[in-house]
């Protein structure tokens, strides 16, 4: 009975979680704005959570987190584990929990929010896909309420061809099936720094959890511009702007980007009201200013030389199909300006500037170019005749087929069953908080599953948050030395970072084959505290380490 108690108030602390952060906030703030019937089933969602979790940060910062509340993939979506799990293990205010010593830089604040769920709850490392899914519905409504004032057929049309929609990348997939040599575990999405190198939206949805807030975000904050004489949509699009920062930061330059071309649309008859939309931004200021990010702005051609290989004609239009022409054809049309020149702003962007430490991530901006681009297209196609909507609708969405196809043929695992339950057993029986020194791999469970930090980690993750590369080798080598090398060597790697635990599982001894299991058998200040196969946990005992 006691279980079942305890599992029953699990269930209604979460269900309560979820009311709070997903719906309290928006149902009561929707009644001071001016907005739509069908803006308001994007806003209550998404209002709820960016006020939520502000509110939850904040207070937690004074209070402190644990007391705030009680109770293959893409190599991303481990690195969401790693910052919900640690958040939820001490990690707070954070420091970056895949390479230990710097504060986590990272526009955090959508795991943040997963975290505080899961907390009430317990470990739940289900929870994950639950909410992207949620989001990508919220996602839909943006979009939808953005389109709709062009007319109901155009905004269902933008709807699907958003959330499912892309570009011609299912040529291959249909050409392998054809010619005999489909391989459900062949990724014929996209192929990285190739003809078709940008990723759909549906698998960013899947994987790229900032973008699950920043794009409904940017794509209600347009809608919100639309009317710059109201004053009250004018404040809130501020507001929501100011809030998504630290959810997802190119989503608030491309809501920047999106109201000076409003402002320059409606330049005839400027009000000083209109800048108004200024002062809630502000909200943003303490994460631009503190947070620890490495904010850079510079002319740079580095994505259009290395991903689009000086080719736009053919790349752009591959890689965004039909919605793309039909958006391209509605710029000779009058109309729709606002929208039309925040296209052409951000899909510049990746192609003349550098804000990203890593110029691949500048892609992301053709994710919120694309949310213009369904609109467009959507306009375009709701007075064309049903078969030939159909036909091209069918046309953009057959992407989403691969990406299905992809993701269900491969069985890639995050960790073996007995990597899980050593998860769980460092979870259990170390302390909060402590360094774990691993290899700079994907998949770590004392890091994924029990939520501690670790010395390093995947080279793309610190350098595409601001770490020189020269210095994520350098850490990488000295791995390699403390587990390849010799007793000083490892020494040197303990006494630098701190280190409390040595960790080897399926990614050492695959890259450093068994060997490294029997050198650290043999290194006198390592007691072995947990042993299951070829997994060990060795615990580091300084006082047997010498000076």
């Amino acid at each position: 009975m006691l279980a079942i108690a305890g599992f029953a108030s699990g269930i209604i602390s979460l269900v309560a979680a979820f009311v709070f952060t997903f719906l309290v906030p928006g149902l009561i703030g929707y009644r001071f704005f001016h907005l739509k019937s069908h803006e308001i089933w994007a806003f209550i969602p998404l209002f709820s959570v960016l006020i939520s979790v502000q509110l939850i940060y904040y207070v937690s910062l004074a209070a402190g987190y644990s007391g705030v509340l009680t109770g293959s993939n893409w190599q991303d979506t481990p690195f969401h584990y790693e910052i919900i799990e640690s958040l939820n293990n001490g990690n707070f205010p954070p420091q970056t929990p895949n390479y230990i010593g710097t504060p986590l830089s990272y526009h955090y604040f959508v795991d943040f929010h997963t975290a505080i769920l899961e907390k009430v709850y317990g470990y739940l490392p289900t929870l994950m896909p639950v909410l992207n899914a949620l989001f990508i519905l919220v996602f839909g409504f943006a979009v939808y309420a953005l389109a709709r004032p062009f007319g109901r057929r155009a905004a269902v049309i933008a709807t699907i061809i958003g959330v499912f929609g892309w570009g011609l990348s299912y040529i291959g997939l249909f050409s392998a099936l054809f010619n005999g040599t489909f391989s459900s575990s062949q990724n014929y999405i996209y192929q990285f720094g190739q003809t078709f190198g940008l990723p759909s939206m549906f698998d960013n949805l899947l994987q790229q959890r900032p973008l699950l807030v920043g794009l409904p975000v940017f794509a209600l904050v347009m809608a919100l511009l639309r009317v710059m004489d109201d004053k009250n949509r004018l404040i809130l699009a501020g507001l929501i702007t100011g809030l998504a920062y630290e959810f997802h930061n190119v989503a608030f330059f491309c809501c920047y980007a999106a109201y000076v071309v409003c402002l320059l649309v409606n330049l005839r008859k400027f009000k000083l009201s209109y800048l108004y939309f200024l002062v809630p931004t502000a909200f943003a200021l303490p994460f631009i200013l503190f947070s620890g990010s490495s904010f850079s702005l510079s002319v740079s051609f580095d994505f259009f030389a290395t991903y689009v290989h000086n080719n736009p004609f053919v790349f752009y239009p591959l890689n965004l199909g039909v919605p793309f022409a039909l958006a391209v054809i509605s710029f000779f049309k009058r109309g729709h300006e606002y929208l039309k020149i925040t296209l052409l702003l951000l899909f510049l962007v990746p192609n003349i500037l550098l804000l990203t430490p890593w110029s691949w991530d500048m892609y992301k901006f053709f994710m919120f170019a694309w949310v213009l681009i369904v609109v467009l297209s959507g306009i375009m196609l709701a007075k064309t005749r049903r078969i030939l909507v159909v036909t091209l609708v069918l046309l953009s969405v057959m992407t989403t087929a691969s990406v299905i196809v992809y993701n269900v043929g491969t069985d890639y695992a995050g960790v073996s069953w007995s990597e899980y339950q050593l998860g769980l057993w460092v979870r259990d029986h170390t302390p909060q908080k402590a360094v774990f020194l691993t290899y700079y791999g994907i998949h770590e469970p004392p890091t994924m599953i029990a939520g501690r930090v670790r010395v390093s980690s995947y080279v793309y993750w610190p350098y595409g948050h601001g770490i020189p590369l020269d210095q994520v080798w350098q850490r990488e080598h000295e791995i390699d030395s403390a587990y390849n090398g010799t007793a000083v060597d490892l020494v040197a790697v303990v006494r630098e970072y701190n280190v409390s635990y040595v960790y080897v599982g399926n990614e050492e001894t695959g890259y450093y084959s068994l060997n490294c299991i029997a050198h650290l058998d043999s290194v006198g200040f390592l007691t072995t505290v947990y042993s299951d196969g070829n997994l060990r946990v060795y615990q580091v005992d300084y006082s047997k380490m010498g000076s």
